[in-house]
C-alpha cells in the first residue's frame, strides 16, 4: 500500500508543476482541494465502516447461522416448515395469517439498539471534518472569485476514483 501512496503522489506532483509552469494556478487550486477532500471523505468512510464492521465481528455478532439463513434464504422458500405446510392443503384463518405476519416482519426490524451501534460509523469525525473542509473551501473559492467548477469537479472525480483504488488495495492487503 505505501508503495502505491508514493506512485500517486509522484503522478500527482507531475501534474501539480506542469500545470504551475502553464500559469493555471487557480484550476490547480481547485483541482487540489477538491481532489483531496473527495479523497479524505472516502478513505475515512471506508476506515469507519472497517472499524464497525470489526467491532461488530469482536462481539460476536455475524457469527449466527439465523442470519445465514436470512440471506441465504430470505423468503423462506426451502424451509421445511414451509414445505409440510404445503403438502398438508388445510383451510387458513386469514387474520391469524395476516396477524403472524406482521409479528415476524416487526421482529426483523432493526431495532434502535442496533440503530445506534451502526451510528457511529456514520459519525466519524474522520468522515466528517473533509466535508467540512470542502465546503468551506468551496465556500472561500466562490468568494475569492477563483472558483473554476471544471477544475473543481475534475479534481472531486480523480479524488474519488483514487479512494476507490487505494481502498481496493486497503481491503487486499487485510484479507
Amino acid at each position: 500500500m505505501p508503495n502505491l501512496i508514493f506512485r500517486l503522489l509522484l503522478v500527482q506532483l507531475i501534474f501539480v508543476l506542469i500545470v504551475l509552469l502553464s500559469g493555471y494556478w487557480y484550476w490547480l487550486l481547485n483541482f487540489e482541494l477538491a481532489f483531496f477532500s473527495s479523497l479524505f471523505i472516502i478513505m475515512g468512510s471506508f476506515s469507519g465502516y472497517k472499524r464497525l464492521v470489526q467491532r461488530r465481528l469482536d462481539a460476536g455478532e455475524g457469527e449466527d447461522s439465523i442470519v445465514l439463513d436470512k440471506i441465504e434464504d430470505p423468503h423462506e422458500l426451502y424451509d421445511e416448515k414451509h414445505k409440510q405446510e404445503e403438502t398438508a392443503p388445510e383451510e387458513l384463518d386469514l387474520r391469524a395469517v395476516v396477524k403472524e405476519e406482521k409479528q415476524r416482519l416487526k421482529a426483523n426490524k432493526q431495532t434502535f439498539k442496533k440503530t445506534i451501534k451502526s451510528a457511529s460509523g456514520l459519525f466519524s469525525p474522520w468522515r466528517f471534518l473533509p466535508y467540512i473542509f470542502l465546503v468551506l473551501s468551496f465556500i472561500a473559492l466562490n468568494n475569492n472569485h477563483i472558483l473554476d467548477l471544471n477544475g473543481f469537479l475534475i479534481g472531486l472525480a480523480f479524488g474519488i476514483a483514487t479512494a476507490v483504488l487505494m481502498g481496493m488495495k486497503w481491503i487486499k492487503n487485510a484479507a
